[in-house]
């Protein structure tokens, strides 16, 4: 019997034609340049972030200690006051006498991260009152960052405002 011919031939990878495996050196590189275009544009954008969150983590530190020390003048019944020190860039917390304002010891001490370029001391009273009403202004590393933060004499309440 005689076999059939066949109109399909079978490719044979043995006589010199390789089969593609990898990439060539050309894709390898323009990869890579693509890689490193991209981080060179990102690496500012993630420094900028970098620094406007550690002026906002700086502003909650200072708002949260205005908040947490008020709460413990009403129900302690003592004057807490906050003591700026602008060279520093840190302030005192003092627990404090209600009747005679005398110094009873202090509490913390915290410095910030940032900058702080105004402040006037402020102390939280034990009917919630802040005495006086402040503004703080912290500055961001970035010159065009900064965070204002309010205490409202009457209720000693604090407000962060910034960008």
């Amino acid at each position: 019997m005689l076999k059939k011919k066949s109109h399909y031939k079978t490719p044979n990878f043995s006589s010199g034609i390789q089969a593609n495996s990898g990439f060539s050196l050309i894709e390898l590189l323009s990869v890579i340049s693509i890689i490193g275009v991209l981080s060179l544009l990102g690496i500012p954008l993630f420094r900028d972030y970098v620094q406007f969150s550690s002026l906002k983590s700086d502003a909650w530190k200072v708002v949260s200690d205005f908040r947490s020390y008020r709460q413990l003048a009403i129900i302690e019944h003592h004057n807490y006051g906050f003591v700026f020190d602008l060279n520093n860039d840190s302030y005192i917390i003092q627990q404090r006498d209600s009747g005679t304002n005398a110094l009873i010891a202090t509490v913390a001490t915290r410095t910030l991260n940032n900058d702080i370029t105004q402040a006037v001391d402020t102390t939280f009273m034990p009917k919630g009152q802040a005495d006086p009403a402040v503004q703080i202004y912290i500055k961001g590393k970035n010159s065009a960052d900064q965070v204002i933060i309010n205490v409202f004499a009457t209720t000693g309440l604090s407000k962060m405002t910034g960008p």
